[in-house]
């Protein structure tokens, strides 16, 4: 059996100090490698949260706007009721049908006045002014391209006598993008053509 001198019984100062060096730097990198993840995973989110919003937001327009001018007794009711200033800081729109075929759109549902106000889109599903508009999304800018400048929400192909409506909306993300400080937009539009008399 071998006897270990005394100078051998471990390592040096020296070798501890690259060594801690070593792995100081190893876990930096590391770390930055978590945190450079950590905001493209954030980013990539918070990407999925807008174009969601976007999205589940021009649905819910759509399908209301898809009903406008349900007239099954030929009453002769215009099928939405235009802004008459599409540019200004509220834009709406209001959607008559009469789906229980009473020859009116005074109950419940036949009346949806629709508006864009203050980054959010709301609705008031009944003719009574007294009952609250209900938000059906936050985060809608329609500022696509971040000038500040609000694009209407609402485009009638015509003012007196409009048979399609383009819905425009733009969402943006809440704070902005952790990678380039940027809001992150997302536009979604369509076109619906509105019901004809039957």
């Amino acid at each position: 059996m071998r006897r270990r001198e005394r100078g051998q019984a471990g390592f040096s100062m020296v070798e501890m100090m690259v060594s801690l060096a070593v792995f100081a730097l190893s876990m930096g990198g590391l770390a930055t490698l978590l945190i450079q993840d950590s905001q493209i995973n954030r980013t990539e989110q918070m990407s999925a949260e807008v174009q969601s919003n976007a999205r589940n937001t021009l649905s819910m327009i759509v399908q209301v706007l898809r009903s406008a001018g349900w007239d099954p007794r030929n009453s002769g009711m215009a099928p939405v009721v235009l802004d008459p200033t599409p540019t200004d800081s509220v834009n709406f729109i209001e959607v008559l049908a009469d789906l229980n075929e009473d020859g009116d759109t005074d109950d419940a549902n036949e009346d949806t006045l629709i508006r864009h106000i203050n980054n959010q889109v709301e609705w008031r599903r009944t003719s009574d002014l007294t009952q609250p508009f209900v938000i059906i999304a936050d985060n809608i800018t329609n500022d696509s391209d971040g000038d500040g400048v609000v694009e209407a929400m609402f485009v009638p192909d015509s003012m007196t006598a409009p048979t399609v409506i383009t819905v425009r909306i733009t969402a943006q993300s809440p704070v902005p993008d952790p990678r380039t400080g940027q809001y992150i937009r997302y536009t979604v539009s369509s076109d619906v053509a509105l019901r004809r008399n039957l």
